[in-house]
This record gives structure tokens, C-alpha cells and sequence, in this order.
């Protein structure tokens, strides 16, 4: 608990809030109101030690402001309640205060775009009514058979039983490929969707890391369809 010594007889604040003195200590507020009743050598009859808080107000948000002392205002003191209240007021983070902060809630919102985007493009690609991983080796995998595929469509190779058999779903069952032409529309949902949902997380990264306002921006919103 702080407390401020105040003069009794003119009811101004002397000083405080601060810690009681050591001699002090213990005593119970109602004691410490008026300590006339103690030794004249501790040079404190006429004063009191009264309880004090801070005076409430209202902070806009913690991210841009502070709340410090009002030096334009004077303690207010309740003769009542044998109680000091201090005078606060609302005033701006410093400049550079507000540039950290904004940094660091501006980063926040990439990381938490970041972890959309990823959640996303682990629920894989629609196509065909089965669902496509989109992890860098099967894309890698299906970029080499939209290959193939041209190559096939060239005149220049033969349609490898092995694609015409189907490609592997997540949930490891094959979505037949009879034709190149079924293997390079898989590789293009998986490819476009996969660019899809990471232009979206770029866009929403530069949107936030421009924002004064980061939080305002809804990670969850725009995703394309097919990545749900």
C-alpha cells in the first residue's frame, strides 16, 4: 500500500506516495491518520499518513498510450475517507515506443497469417472428388508429370502406365489419369491452388506490415475455395 503525509492543518500533501517510515511500520491506517499521538521526537505530530491510489482513468489502448502523473493537477485529498487520490492523465507512447510496438504487432499478424496460410495448404487440393497434398515433393512430383505429359502430347513419348494408373490422395487412394491430359489438369489445380493461397498470404502480409491498424486485418477471410 502507498501512502502520502499530509499537514492536518492545512490538509496539503507534504509528500508521497511512498513506502511508511521504519518507524511507522505495521501500524494499521486507521492509526497512521493522525499521528498526534506520537513521540514529538519523530517530528511528526500534525501530520498523517492517509492512504492514496491513482486516480482512475480511461486508457484508449495500451498499444498507443500510457497513463503518468498530471502535474497541472493537485492531489485530491478526502478529509472523509482520510484518503489522497493523484491525479493521472493520458498521454501518448513515445515515438519511438510506438514504432516498436507497431513493428511487433505489425509481425504478429504476419505470424498469424503464416500460420493460416500453412493450416490451409496442409488441408491439401480438391480434384477429381479426392484430395492432393501440396508439400514441396508432390509438387515437385506432379511438375514432373505435367512433363511427361507435354512431352506426350508432343508426339515425342507414350503415356506412362504407370501415371495412367492414377496418382495417390492423401487418403491413399488413386484418382485414375487415363489420359496426359487428366495428369496435367491435377498438376494445374495443385499448382494454381497452391499459388492461389500464397499470393493471399503475401497480399494480407504486405496489407498488415503497412497497417497502422494490424488487428483490423482478417487473416481467415479470401482464401481461395478449393484450399478451403
Amino acid at each position: 500500500m502507498a501512502y502520502c503525509k499530509i499537514n492536518l492543518e492545512t490538509l496539503a500533501v507534504v509528500s508521497g506516495p511512498e513506502d511508511l517510515p521504519p518507524a511507522l511500520m505495521g501500524l494499521l491506517p486507521e492509526s497512521l491518520v493522525d499521528l498526534g499521538w506520537t513521540d514529538p521526537a519523530l517530528g511528526m505530530i500534525g501530520c498523517g499518513y492517509w492512504l492514496t491510489t491513482e486516480e482512475a482513468v480511461e486508457l484508449p489502448s495500451a498499444l498507443t498510450h500510457q497513463i503518468v502523473a498530471d502535474p497541472d493537477r493537485a492531489p485530491l485529498v478526502d478529509e472523509d475517507a482520510k484518503s489522497i487520490t493523484m491525479p493521472r492523465k493520458v498521454v501518448p507512447l513515445p515515438a519511438d515506443v510506438l514504432a516498436a510496438n507497431l513493428a511487433a504487432r505489425q509481425g504478429a499478424k504476419v505470424d498469424a497469417i503464416n500460420v493460416e496460410r500453412d493450416r490451409r495448404l496442409a488441408l491439401g487440393v480438391t480434384h477429381g472428388g479426392k484430395t492432393f497434398g501440396t508439400d514441396v515433393l508432390t509438387r515437385t512430383d506432379l511438375g514432373g508429370m505435367a512433363t511427361t505429359a507435354a512431352l506426350v502430347l508432343a508426339g515425342a513419348l507414350d503415356w506412362p502406365d504407370s501415371y495412367a494408373q492414377g496418382w495417390i490422395a492423401m487418403d491413399n487412394s488413386r484418382l485414375p489419369l487415363p489420359a496426359p491430359q487428366d495428369g496435367i489438369a491435377l498438376a494445374a489445380a495443385v499448382a494454381g491452388t497452391y499459388s492461389a493461397v500464397v499470393q493471399h498470404a503475401r497480399d494480407l502480409m504486405d496489407a498488415a506490415l503497412q497497417s497502422n491498424e494490424p488487428e483490423a486485418i482478417d487473416q481467415t477471410l479470401g482464401w481461395p475455395q478449393q484450399a478451403r
